[in-house]
This record gives structure tokens, sequence and C-alpha cells, in this order.
């Protein structure tokens, strides 16, 4: 990221790497093995390209590594790789983040926007208006969670099995993003990051960059979420705009969107690209320079 004029960014480049760090974490579990060196390997990566833009890094992290006991072991061991201490954002803070990138260069309308960031191990939702958070909240689910305590929802069967373990983890759910109805009804639901993307990929047929922008309908998310109850991992892997490392998690981070958008009384999200990542580096730059 570059700065241009006041409160302008340009983004000189953008990736991901799917690495599931909170896999088979438990609530006060450790990271696996297997995790963290894939996740190091992807921070190497990282560093590596930043480094070769002599740019400035900024290490962070969010559920996983705040629910586990390894943590320190795991912020180190970062910290030796890129150079750069790793900060823990805390639910709330994700949240905050997530809010500042997913309205950054929206009209400034009166129209309370609410930002909904569907993670492997947890949820935020944050609402504000014309650019400035009014509140938010973080819930302990998300789309890897989901996935594992319902193993049926993960492609290893179809049909009627998969769509009874879908209505389990409704009410599970449920329990959690509950809370959100506190938040007040929005105007407009922004969904960001892997989930949502891939998900409007699959529904539209297109590919997780080409997304942005787009809005999915509640009808629509739930026939993309009967689509995949109804198909094996295989056949999911092989649908239009899937990424198929996401292939086994979506029909759980799937029924948590659907979920979110019932407790706040909308039918639809508008999907944006632009998220925590950007919100971050929004938010520091602008408390560095006060």
């Amino acid at each position: 990221m570059r700065d241009r004029a006041p409160g302008e960014v340009e983004q000189l480049e953008h990736g991901q790497m799917g690495t599931r760090l909170g896999e088979g974490l438990k609530a006060q579990g450790a990271l696996a093995p297997a995790a963290m060196e894939r996740t190091l390997a992807a921070v190497a990566e990282f560093a590596r390209r930043a480094q070769a833009r002599d740019a400035a890094i900024a290490c962070i992290a969010t559920s996983a590594v705040r629910r586990a006991v390894n943590a320190a072991e795991f912020a180190e061991r970062v910290r030796a790789i890129a150079g750069a201490p790793l900060e823990v954002l805390d639910g709330l803070d994700e949240a905050r983040a997530s809010f500042i990138g997913a309205t950054y260069g929206a009209p400034r309308d009166g129209r309370r926007i609410a930002v909904v960031d569907i993670g492997g191990g947890s949820t935020e939702c944050a609402l504000g208006c014309d650019g400035r958070l009014e509140r938010g909240r973080s819930v302990e689910i998300g789309s890897v969670r989901v996935s594992e305590r319902f193993p049926a929802l993960m492609g290893g069967c179809a049909g009627e099995e998969a769509r009874a373990a879908a209505r389990e983890a409704r009410l599970a759910i449920d329990a959690e993003v509950g809370s959100f109805i506190a938040l007040g009804r929005p105007d407009e639901v922004r969904a960001v990051a892997g989930t949502a993307l891939t998900l409007a990929a699959v529904a539209f047929g297109s590919h997780v960059d080409r997304v942005s922008g787009a809005i999915l309908p509640s009808a629509l998310l739930e026939a993309t979420i009967e689509r995949l109850l109804a198909a094996n991992l295989e056949q999911r892997r092989a649908m239009p705009g899937m990424l198929p490392q996401r292939a086994d998690i979506l029909a759980g981070g799937a029924l948590i969107l659907a979920q979110t958008l019932r407790a706040l009384a909308a039918d639809a999200a508008l999907l944006e690209v632009n998220d925590l990542l950007l919100g971050y580096l929004l938010w520091r730059s602008a408390s560095a320079a006060e």
C-alpha cells in the first residue's frame, strides 16, 4: 500500500494463502505443528514479497492465536522470519479493522453499513455510518469450527445426512450470531474475506477476483447452500468458482453468513474485497499520524 492524496491509498499488491492455522484447535488447545509450518511458510513468502518492495512489515493474528496455548512460541517464530512482532488482535479490534477496510471509499450518505467478516475460528460484525464505527461484536464461531463440529457438512457425505447436519448447525450458529441483533438494523450489509467471496464466486459461476461489488441475495445464498449439501467433496471442488482448498468448509461458512443475514434482518450482502488487512493498515496509519 502506498499513500496518495490525503485519505487515499494505492494498493500495489494483494495476495492470500489459506493455511488453516486453527485446524483442530479447541477452545484452549495448541496450534498443530503442521498448521504452524504451513502458516510460517506463508509468512516467509509474504515477507519476501514485502522486502522486495522495500516495504515496512506488519504481522497480525486473530482467533486461532487468541485461543492457542502455544501462541507465544508461534509469535516468536513469526518475528524471527518477518523481523516484526506479531500483534494479536482481540475480537473488537478485528471487527473495527474489517469495518474500516470494507467501508473505505464508500459514499458518505448517512446509510448505516454492517460489515460481516467470517473467519475460520470467529465471526465479526461491525456497524457504522459515514465511515465511523458505532459498535461491533465478535463471536467464537467460524467456518472451520462449525465444519469440525458438524463434520457431515464437509463433503464426506451428501444429501439428507448433510442437510440434517446443516439444520443442527444453524441452531448452534444462531446461539452465537443472535447477539448481532443488538447492533441494530443496517441499511446495507457488506461481507468480506475468503468465505463470502468464494460463496459468491460459486453462486455466480465466476471467480473470487471478479465478484467484489456484486450483491448476493439471501435466496441465491440458500440455493448455493443446497448445492453444496447435495454434493460430495470431489463434486464441490469441481464447481465453477470454487477454491478447492475451501470446498470442505464452505458449507459451514455459508450457514454462518445465512444466519447472520437473518439476525440483521437483511435480504442480501454486498461482496467487498477490501477487508481486515486494508482496514488494519488504514487504522494504524491514521493512529501514527495523530
